[in-house]
């Protein structure tokens, strides 16, 4: 089967949920992914999924010539029709206008992957020209879609609300590569490590912990290593100056991002609710998972399904950074015969549940199913 893979804009890293599934099933069927615009620096994803960019002027750069998706859509569209797809899979049902019409002209049955920030732009009014636009797309997938795929069951709930056909809209949590993901040989000398990883933003919560750190150091030592980018970088390390606890690492890529990981006790991400939108899932609670990590997150959105709660991980109400800490002190104060229980059954809910593997066999009946 020849499989058509379509996003608006493509990053690897981090964005390697758009292409680990081709990879994983090369075997099965052909892939090539049509990219408004695209910047793939791990090798490894160039030499197996075949890219096609709609936007040229590779010279401009990547954010220059994101602004030119508008006015490449016509040549996005020809592109994936003139590759005669037999299915069209679309992730994100912002700027998904390319897809759908090249599946209408093809006649190829469209897929669509929601994974959050695009129902959430549907669910809000539209104002201005660009949500308006979002709008619009949103509900052509929506229309033009054989079948959506939700990266959680929050998510679905909130698809419905969007507008978007219940009755076509099934669960499909995306997996971790759990070969990549694995727990390593040991954690450092030295007080536990807690990680946050995500973007330095206020909906990633890392204020709050960040707050509950402070409170939970003295009874519980441990480092805290905030892994990242974004806006509250600059914050970040003016109000951490004074603690000699906390450190900011920065981007990583993703073997680094796995090393942070396997040296980890604990893994926090206590995302928030911000302006009525919530995590739709949390991958990367996953990723620590799959280390042989146990978590801890606030109960908001999909997160609660990224986990098995008092077995892989520990949930606190959200926003509740006095709970946020308790839960921080407890996770690192258990008997080691107790961690390692946790560490095993974290390792085992995310092969067994959410792997890389599991969800690509799934995505692969999909295709099946769809193409009749």
């Amino acid at each position: 089967m020849r499989v058509a893979l379509t996003k608006s804009t493509l990053r690897v890293p981090p964005t390697y949920f758009a292409v680990q599934h081709a990879m994983r099933l090369a075997a099965a069927h052909e892939f090539r992914f049509f990219a408004g615009v695209a910047e793939v620096d791990d090798p490894a994803v160039a030499v197996a999924v075949e890219i096609v960019e709609a936007v040229p002027f590779p010279a401009l750069g990547f954010r220059r010539r994101e602004l030119l998706l508008s006015v490449a859509l016509p040549r996005w569209s020809r592109q994936v029709s003139s590759w005669r797809p037999d299915l069209v899979h679309q992730h994100a049902a912002t700027w998904s206008l390319p897809a759908v019409r090249a599946a209408r002209r093809t006649g190829a049955p469209l897929l669509t992957t929601i994974h959050g920030g695009d129902v959430e732009v549907a669910v809000r009014p539209a104002r201005g020209a660009m949500q308006r636009w979002h709008h619009r797309n949103v509900r052509a997938a929506g229309d033009a879609s054989a079948r959506i795929l939700a990266v959680s069951s929050h998510l679905a709930g909130r698809a419905v609300l969007a507008g978007l056909p219940a009755e076509r809209i099934e669960v499909h949590y995306q997996g971790v590569d759990t070969e990549v993901f694995r727990p390593g040989d040991g954690r450092p000398d030295g007080p536990p490590r807690v990680v946050f990883a995500g973007a330095l933003v206020e909906r990633k919560g890392v204020l709050d912990l960040l707050a509950a750190s402070r409170a939970a150091v003295t009874s519980a030592p441990h480092e805290l290593r905030l892994v990242g980018a974004g806006p509250l970088a600059e914050r970040l390390a003016h109000e951490t100056a004074a603690d000699a606890h906390v450190t900011l690492v920065g981007r990583l890529d993703r073997d680094a991002l796995r090393t942070e990981l396997q040296s980890a006790a604990a893994l926090v991400l206590p995302t928030k609710t911000l302006q009525g939108g919530q995590e739709a899932a949390g991958l990367v609670l996953v990723e620590a998972q799959a280390c042989g990590v146990p978590v801890i997150a606030y109960r908001s959105g999909g997160t609660p399904e990224m986990l098995r709660e008092g077995e892989t991980g520990l949930l606190v109400p959200e926003g509740d950074r006095p709970a946020l800490g308790a839960a921080l002190a407890d996770l690192l104060g258990l008997p080691a015969a107790d961690r390692a229980r946790m560490s095993a059954a974290a390792r085992r809910f995310a092969v067994e549940e959410r792997s890389l593997a599991v969800s690509a066999r799934e995505l692969d009946a999909h295709y099946r199913d769809l193409f009749v």
